[in-house]
């Protein structure tokens, strides 16, 4: 039967425990195939499978699973990037990372240049790929412990115009990373290994691997600071994402590894999510 977008996208704001008139215009889309959001004046007719995946999206809905992970991608700093398994779902919050490591690169004198720039825990591969996007002349390595993860970056670096100045690798961090960088990103796994805090949509979808670092949430610092200085140029940042409360106990384990903070970021809800960092 052939009713409005309008009509419709209320059916399924009511079929939703949490009502949300974006959601519903996304599970529409979804359904239909689209890649943009439903309109409310269009006219629709939805076939009988388009009406199964459409209850179907539903569901899933209901039980948590994001709007990002049923498109399998998501938006981040203005570009698109394609999500798996095995990879982080994206989310504002880092887009600071690449504010400032933008403004750092800008400026730098052109002696420095091209930059070379490093992703550590690449998942999507969204901060080394937002990072070149906007400097065309830089070229950057991305590492992550998981082939898909990896297979996800090349992917989303290829759909972006951006293979010719990437390389992803698997490694434990830096175990396989050659040479030195003037950029260094790192996104580490930094929530404690018992909070019952985080979101139902992150806990249950994003690979914990990429969330949780034991007890204390620091974990993958203490692996990860004492290799920085041995790739980190002289006059380099590194770019580190933190929790909002940890702050004073990572850049402690920076200082105690030849690093000093150069500054702390704040992100789009004021809360600490930046280290910048360079070498003593």
């Amino acid at each position: 039967m052939m009713r409005s977008a309008r009509e419709m996208l209320r059916l399924i704001r009511a079929r939703l425990h949490a009502d949300s008139s974006l959601d519903a215009r996304w599970l529409l889309a979804i359904a239909l195939g689209r890649d943009e959001a439903v309109l409310g004046h269009e006219m629709i007719e939805l076939t009988t499978a388009q009406q199964a995946a459409l209850d179907q999206l539903i569901e899933q809905r209901n039980q948590g699973r994001p709007i990002s992970r049923m498109r399998g991608r998501r938006e981040f700093y203005s570009l698109t990037y394609y999500l798996n398994d095995h990879t982080l779902d994206p989310r504002p919050d880092s887009e600071c990372l690449i504010d400032e490591a933008l403004a750092y690169a800008r400026s730098l004198s052109a002696e420095r240049r091209p930059l070379r720039c490093l992703d550590l825990g690449t998942g999507t591969g969204c901060l080394l790929l937002s990072l070149l996007y906007h400097l065309p002349a830089a070229t950057g390595l991305g590492v992550d412990l998981a082939p898909q993860a990896v297979a996800q970056a090349r992917a989303n670096a290829a759909s972006l115009g951006l293979s010719g100045r990437t390389r992803f690798i698997c490694s434990h961090w830096l175990d396989k990373v050659d040479g030195d960088f003037d950029l260094i990103l790192a996104n580490p796994p930094y929530i404690e290994s018992a909070d019952q805090t985080l979101a139902r949509d992150v806990a249950d979808h994003d690979p914990a691997r990429a969330l949780f670092a034991g007890p204390d949430g620091l974990d993958a610092y203490r692996e990860l600071l004492p290799q920085i200085t041995d790739v980190l140029r002289p006059m380099g940042r590194l770019f580190l994402e933190i929790g909002s409360q940890q702050a004073r106990p990572v850049t402690q384990l920076a200082t105690a590894e030849g690093l000093q903070l150069c500054a702390l970021i704040a992100d789009l809800s004021g809360r600490d999510r930046c280290l910048i960092l360079c070498k003593k």
